[in-house]
């Protein structure tokens, strides 16, 4: 691939950062470090010249599920004129125009992190259903990925640059639960996807040697930032994911697969337009909304073993008796059970309005 779309976005002594084609190329300028969830020169590497993130087209599913994701990565690497000897990579289904770049700094500590994210198909928590066994490397799941690339201007020894993984991980881990993202695969809330990907760069011509990139150092923390701004913006370029989105009732219970489907057919066949303007008005509403996050986090309660199903029924249906101003006879001993008397005590709200 001789010709090839290329536009540098990004710069600075340490890093140019370019889009090539469907890949964001970061292009090292000095000797470094890193160590890198990849399939091509993985784990912990010196001296690489150009880290990748490749995103996939329909036909790269093919050559990956045939050849392998190494092979895949090399390819594309000698198609951008990139020499895979010296470099390495992450792959992800998402857009790479809409990648998101933080940048903090403290004294002479630098950290600029670059992300990809979608996790609206893929987003899982860590223990949920597994969707794949590998067995002798044989295996093909690359859906929604968050793809993190963190590079710090200091000199960090390998135990630091594997921290700092951790550290990462968990600020966007801190992201999917503020924001509340579901787990496609359970009713919780989502840790991460299934797929994501995560590379640390150090500057080894730094003079500054670091060796905590842990949370209470000044290092974690600007990690810990930096990677936290680029998720959210990330996840808000690529499907729309926000605080706004969550601004509803609808999209506090949709991670148990509740939608307005679900409310409307149990409601005698009220006239559509009618149940549509009147539940809109209930959706939406802020204080409903806060009353529902109560409601739901009983449950994530009971989910996580913090209390028995009984204790927190009583509690729940008392919730929504008190709230919606209603008392319906029902006979609940799951949270199946329990979230259908709650659908159906909305809709005896709503009708009587």
């Amino acid at each position: 691939m001789e010709n090839y779309y290329s536009q540098k976005v990004y710069d600075n002594d340490l890093f140019d950062l370019y889009i090539q084609d469907n890949a964001l190329v970061v292009n090292l300028l000095k000797k470094n470090s890193l160590i890198i969830s990849s399939w091509h020169n993985a784990g912990y590497q010196e001296n690489i010249t150009h880290v990748l993130n490749q995103s996939l087209i329909t036909e790269d599913y093919n050559l990956i599920e045939k050849k392998g994701s190494a092979y895949f990565q090399q390819k594309r690497m000698k198609e951008l004129n990139i020499n895979p000897e010296n470099a390495t990579g992450l792959i992800t289904a998402a857009s790479m125009d809409n990648y998101a770049i933080s940048t903090l700094s403290y004294e002479d500590l630098t950290v600029t992190s670059i992300v990809t994210a979608g996790a609206d198909k893929n987003g899982i928590k860590a223990g949920d259903p597994s969707s794949f066994y590998e067995y002798d490397n044989k295996y093909q799941t690359i859906i929604g990925t968050i793809n993190i690339i963190t590079i710090i201007d200091a000199n960090l020894e390998p135990g630091a640059l594997t921290t700092a993984i951790i550290t990462a991980t968990e600020a966007k881990t801190s992201i999917l639960q503020d924001l509340k993202i579901e787990s496609q695969f359970s009713s919780n809330i989502a840790t991460g996807t299934g797929t994501d990907g995560i590379c640390i760069i150090s500057n080894k011509e730094s003079k500054n040697h670091l060796e905590n990139a842990g949370k209470h150092s000044m290092l974690g923390e600007l990690i810990a930032k930096t990677v936290q701004n680029a998720t959210r913006d990330a996840l808000y370029l690529q499907t729309n994911m926000n605080a706004d989105y969550q601004k509803t009732v609808l999209s506090r219970l949709s991670r148990f697969n509740i939608t307005f489907e679900d409310f409307y057919k149990k409601t005698d066949n009220q006239d559509l337009l009618d149940y549509s303007s009147k539940f809109y008005d209930f959706n939406r509403d802020v204080y409903h909304i806060s009353w529902i996050s109560s409601f739901i986090n009983l449950i994530d309660e009971y989910q996580s073993g913090l209390l028995d199903f009984g204790d927190m029924k009583d509690v729940a249906i008392e919730l929504v008796e008190n709230f919606l101003c209603t008392k319906l006879s029902c006979n609940v001993n799951s949270t199946e059970q329990l979230l259908d008397f709650l659908i159906t005590s909305i809709n005896n709200y709503i009708l009587k309005k």
